[in-house]
């Protein structure tokens, strides 16, 4: 499993201020919109979208574990707790269906 960090905007920009901002909204309020406000600030919502994904599907493919199944499971809760996890489910209620 890639254990990539994601870096965050340099300390004292005035990219990182927006980030820090809206990221201490989010632990304050769990506010879905705050987290995906500070990982679009830093520029991270696609690499922060992407390695969620990445870990949900390492963890889904593995639900049906007699053994781990269950620690798969709080994985996934825990994974859909996080920023990344609350920033995508906001992006997801802009998601419409493509008409064809």
């Amino acid at each position: 499993m890639n254990k990539a960090t994601i870096k965050v905007p340099e300390k004292g920009t005035y990219q990182w201020q927006l980030f820090d901002y809206w990221s201490d909204e989010f632990r304050h309020t769990n506010a879905d919109h705050s987290a995906y406000i500070a990982l679009n600030f830093a520029g991270v919502l696609d690499a922060c979208r992407t390695k969620l994904q990445t870990l949900i599907q390492h963890h889904s493919q593995h639900l049906q574990d007699a053994k781990g199944g269950k620690c798969h499971r709080r994985a996934i809760a825990r994974l859909q707790n996080t920023m990344s996890g609350a920033a995508m489910s906001y992006e997801s209620c802009f998601r419409r269906p493509s008409a064809a």
